[in-house]
């Protein structure tokens, strides 16, 4: 049974900077359901809150949501952040870890094939009391219905650098993968679904909902594994009108 310094708590979210609408307000909302689980009351009374997740993957974050939000409020709880600061692009993803996990090295790897100019975020991550070695690969993989051949050359990238990756490794993020794109993917890539592993719980099958049919879904967002890395529990987390994508946190033992 893995001990608590084994387990590592991981949450990855996409968390919609593109919609300008509300902006700081639902950036607000989501560090408190990040940090706390959303109930500040709750929190400010000295009441327990569920634990904060070691590991942040988050997807779509632009420099004013980065500088004004992510950055302040992460930092003040603990967590450091890659990259530190805004970057010269539209929206980006950005990788943060607390104690007992640092982040050694990260590095943003341009895809191979991306019309949308979109990469892979690569952090190398230690264990303090271990000294283990851990990557963390986030990315948000190609959009749009066309997007489907260069989803596919992503994911089967992104399968590589797991593979090459003698620690183990996590990919989390947002794949936009359709199913009958994971279908023809599924026998290749050589990496664990962390939802199928777990039985494929009907609490986390749509983790994208439209605006217009919120009672249909899709899975775009998920967790990978390799090497020895064992899931242990899932759930989505959601805060409402605050993104159109629900963060997924995970359990794992590594």
């Amino acid at each position: 049974m893995p001990t608590a310094n084994d387990e590592l708590r991981l949450l990855t979210w996409n968390v919609d900077g593109l919609d300008e609408s509300q902006l700081g307000d639902r950036m607000e909302r989501l560090c408190l359901e990040i940090l706390i689980g959303g109930d500040l009351a709750r929190a400010a009374s000295g009441a327990p809150t569920a634990p904060m997740p070691h590991v942040l993957a988050l997807q779509e974050v632009v420099r004013v949501a980065h500088r004004a939000y992510f950055a302040p409020h992460l930092a003040a709880a603990g967590f450091t952040l890659w990259p530190d600061t805004p970057i010269d692009r539209e929206h980006y993803e950005v990788i943060a870890a607390r104690a007992p996990w640092t982040i050694e090295h990260c590095e943003r790897r341009a895809f191979a094939d991306s019309p949308l100019a979109r990469a892979g975020t690569i952090a190398t991550l230690r264990h303090a009391p271990s000294d283990r070695r851990l990557v963390v690969i986030t990315a948000h993989m190609e959009s749009l219905r066309s997007g489907g051949e260069s989803r596919l050359a992503q994911a089967r990238e992104i399968a590589t650098w797991m593979r090459d990756a003698r620690e183990g490794a996590v990919f989390a993020g947002d794949t936009n993968l359709r199913e009958s794109e994971w279908d023809v993917l599924a026998p290749e890539l050589g990496v664990h679904d962390v939802f199928l592993e777990l039985g494929a719980p009907k609490s986390a099958r749509a983790t994208w909902r439209p605006e217009n049919d919120r009672r249909s879904g899709l899975r775009f967002d998920r967790v990978w594994t390799s090497g020895s890395i064992e899931a242990r529990s899932m759930r989505l987390r959601s805060v409402p009108r605050a993104s159109d994508h629900a963060g997924v946190e995970v359990s794992l033992a590594v």
